[in-house]
């Protein structure tokens, strides 16, 4: 079962949004408020869909690392679209999210307008060490190590803020203990340059100045794959915009989407 949340009637066109590893919906929660507040007083048509892959929030857990893989998260959210009856829908994804919309673009082009990826991990993945196993059998016992962990994801983060402790912390620790590593042993030696190759549409890839956690030359080199793409360096930002600087990123995905 894939969890997903729907908030109609605050954007022009409908959005789907695909969150990274260890979060949920919640970490767009931030900029859903933003867009909220702005539709006041509009005729908004669209909708804004958070939806999580398995193991993340609400979605159910996978039942061992097969079940864990980007073609089958990215076939996954198609399948929520079709449910739906959407058509025509942007979408935008965050880290992981981000190389799994992308093959959401080449896997069903027509149900697609334009991408926004943010701070995306690259077409060729990443590359796993072994020793990051025992890591995450750590963090499953200590959430304050899992708060350390994705505390240093977030440029200039609180680690005291109400929004950190009860809800990033709490989802961390809730994936790392249900799918755990399985996600980066999916990432490593991954290759899906081939498959994006012939991908059509306008894609905006987004990559955080002080992002430290993925390199900006994978983001460039994504961008490069699309015959429409296009990068942009966020500012002032690393590589969780989307809780750092909500108001910023929003304005940002309006001006290229609408």
């Amino acid at each position: 079962m894939i969890n997903y949340e729907i908030k109609e009637n605050v954007v022009p066109e409908d959005i789907f949004f695909i969150h990274g590893n260890l979060s949920s919906n919640r970490w767009w929660y931030p900029a859903g408020e933003v867009w909220a507040a702005e539709a006041k007083g509009k005729d908004h048509k669209g909708s804004l869909i958070f939806a999580e892959f398995r193991g993340c929030g609400k979605s159910a857990a996978p039942k061992d690392s097969s079940e864990v893989d980007l073609h089958l998260f990215a076939d996954d959210f198609i399948r929520v679209l079709k449910s739906l009856n959407k058509t025509s829908v942007h979408v935008v994804g965050h880290s992981t999210g981000g190389l799994i919309a992308a093959l959401m673009l080449a896997k069903e082009p027509s149900l697609f307008k334009k991408a926004v990826l943010l701070d995306p991990v690259g077409a060729q993945g990443i590359t796993f060490d072994k020793s990051m196993i025992a890591a995450f059998e750590q963090m499953k016992a200590d959430k304050n190590l899992t708060a350390a962990v994705i505390g240093s994801t977030i440029h200039n983060n609180n680690p005291h803020s109400l929004f950190f402790n009860h809800i990033i912390v709490e989802d961390a620790f809730h994936s790392v203990k249900t799918v755990g590593h399985w996600v980066l042993e999916a990432l490593d030696g991954l290759d899906v340059r081939e498959d994006l190759k012939d991908v059509g549409h306008e894609v905006l890839v987004l990559h955080g100045e002080h992002d430290k956690l993925l390199p900006v030359s994978d983001s460039q080199n994504l961008a490069k794959l699309f015959s429409r793409g296009s990068f942009e360096i966020i500012e002032g930002q690393g590589h969780c915009a989307n809780v750092e600087a909500p108001e910023k990123l929003v304005n940002i995905i309006n001006r290229y989407l609408f």
